[in-house]
């Protein structure tokens, strides 16, 4: 149960961003100016974020975690370059180079690929967000027509 309740609870704040986002897009006027009224839309939009994204991902909590590491090219290269071992001439050399370190751009360049991954996780999450509702209404189905057959079988 606590497992479940922090699952909802991440949940709720990795979608508030883009639930605030995309309420403002549909409900400020064209000089920008924030009236909020209920529309079909808004409507969508907040029944998704409440209940069914969370509810989505209760379903299927392999969706919580984004599927793939990004490792830009520019990351590879320098990972190779430096290696896990250096000796102590090139931790030497790296410290003294007036340009800027290795072990500094690998920082920098490790640090742009997290923000990259944090990018495409709210893409990702914006996009679930939309379309929680089918989504839940199909695997809700699909779930209950699996378990009707196996009872009937029975």
């Amino acid at each position: 149960m606590k497992k479940l309740a922090m699952l909802v609870g991440a949940d709720y704040i990795r979608c508030a961003l883009f639930t605030i986002i995309a309420v403002y897009a549909v409900t400020a006027s064209p000089t920008g100016q924030f009236k909020f009224h209920w529309t079909l839309v808004n409507g969508y939009l907040l029944s998704a974020y409440f209940v069914a994204h969370p509810l989505l991902m209760a379903l299927v909590p392999k969706l919580t975690r984004h599927p793939f590491q990004l490792i830009s090219a520019a990351s590879k290269s320098l990972h190779q370059t430096t290696g896990n071992h250096q000796s102590l001439t090139e931790i030497y050399r790296n410290a003294l180079n007036p340009v800027i370190s290795r072990d500094m751009l690998l920082a920098k360049n490790d640090y742009q690929d997290d923000l990259m991954g944090i990018t495409v996780a709210f893409i990702i999450h914006g996009c679930l967000q939309l379309l929680a509702w089918p989504l839940v209404i199909i695997i809700g189905t699909s779930r209950g027509i699996h378990y009707l057959w196996k009872v009937k079988i029975r």
